[in-house]
């Protein structure tokens, strides 16, 4: 009798659990299941990225100063192979998976350090064609629905290593409006304010980069992109 009464304890205590650990199963797999399909569908309608090997973009970057604002010209070689190089004024940073260095005019190299190379490695990572040609390293979740800009957005959680990035995906024109992610403990808000298309691809030519209280990091305005041209250069 002892017995039988600490089996029905245990079943009393254990099914509400176990019923409870099922329905948060049932809940994360619904998730992935709708944020892929979200996904796969910015995906289209970003365009075939399939076959994208690399981009430049060539625009001018606003960035706050003590006294203002200060505008400068950039241009950004993408190589998705892992390398990406980005020239303003007379400044070259070229970046090679995890190596990095700093060339001058005079034509010689300085090795960049580790803190440089993760800064401007991530302009590669988080570009757009990037992320939505490397669906694969994300975990991706759907993770609901939120207003940006006036706009009603699915909210995308993709998770890689760790690291976590948000999307936040117009439902109207399935075309990304937001990204946050966390660079050095600090939250960054991306924000795509408008995009062009090029050779069939939505690519975004005005983004601008705030903290979380709304201050500005930077605006980039791209005057001219090009895509799958051979890009000389890299060391």
């Amino acid at each position: 009798m002892k017995l039988f009464k600490i089996i029905v304890l245990f079943i009393i205590v254990y099914i509400p659990l176990y019923s409870n650990e099922f329905e948060d199963y049932k809940l994360i797999e619904t998730q992935k299941l709708e944020g892929d399909k979200v996904f796969d569908e910015m995906v289209r309608s970003i365009g075939n990225v399939e076959n994208l090997k690399t981009i430049r973009t060539e625009g001018i970057v606003n960035q706050p100063v003590e006294n203002g604002i200060i505008s400068v010209p950039v241009q950004v070689d993408v190589d998705f192979s892992g390398k990406i190089r980005i020239k303003y004024e007379d400044k070259e940073f070229i970046i090679d998976e995890d190596k990095g260095w700093l060339k001058y005019p005079q034509g010689y190299y300085e090795n960049l350090n580790e803190n440089y190379i993760k800064t401007l490695s991530g302009n590669l990572t988080r570009n757009l064609i990037y992320i939505a040609q490397n669906k694969k390293d994300y975990e991706i979740k759907l993770m609901g629905e939120i207003t940006i800009l006036d706009k009603v957005c699915y909210k995308l959680e993709l998770v890689e290593e760790g690291s976590t990035t948000i999307l936040f995906v117009d439902i109207k024109d399935l075309m990304p409006v937001q990204m946050i992610y966390t660079y050095d403990f600090m939250q960054i808000i991306r924000t795509y304010l408008e995009y062009k298309v090029i050779n069939e691809i939505n690519y975004p030519i005005h983004i601008t980069s705030t903290d979380i209280n709304g201050n500005l990091i930077s605006e980039v305005k791209i005057l001219k992109i090009d895509f799958n041209i051979e890009i000389e250069g890299f060391k």
